[in-house]
């Protein structure tokens, strides 16, 4: 409770004990729906017909919901790193450089990482 008040400062801004226990609650679920995946994505290429496994790969991310949608999505990924570089930006720097890790030749991120066959199944 220290360490957050001092992170975000909610109490000195006015906040009410319920909307901060709220935040820390908030906090405390982005921070256990962080994951580590390993596998290969399926890859769809104009020179392929049907999808073909791309290269193994990892990534270490937040997820919205890891019982529903076991990936990691580029676009929540911001706005997850917005909470989590203020709290941790060890962990945020640790997460984008998986992020950037995925980048093709051609500097392209695919915005939804599939990694492996409990993803796939999901």
């Amino acid at each position: 409770e220290r360490r957050f008040e001092e992170t975000f400062g909610l109490g000195r801004k006015g906040f009410p004990p319920p909307q901060r226990r709220f935040a820390q609650a908030a906090l405390s679920e982005l921070l256990g729906g962080v994951g580590y995946f390993h596998g290969r994505s399926l890859v769809q290429s104009p020179l392929q017909e049907h999808p073909a496994p791309g290269p193994e790969a990892t990534l270490f991310t937040a997820v919205p919901s890891r019982s529903f949608f076991p990936r990691g999505f580029l676009w929540d990924e911001g706005f997850h790193q917005l909470l989590l570089a203020r709290w941790d930006p060890a962990l945020s720097r640790e997460v984008i450089a998986h992020w950037l890790d995925l980048m093709n030749a051609e500097g392209w991120i695919p915005r939804e990482q599939i990694l492996g066959e409990e993803a796939r199944a999901k």
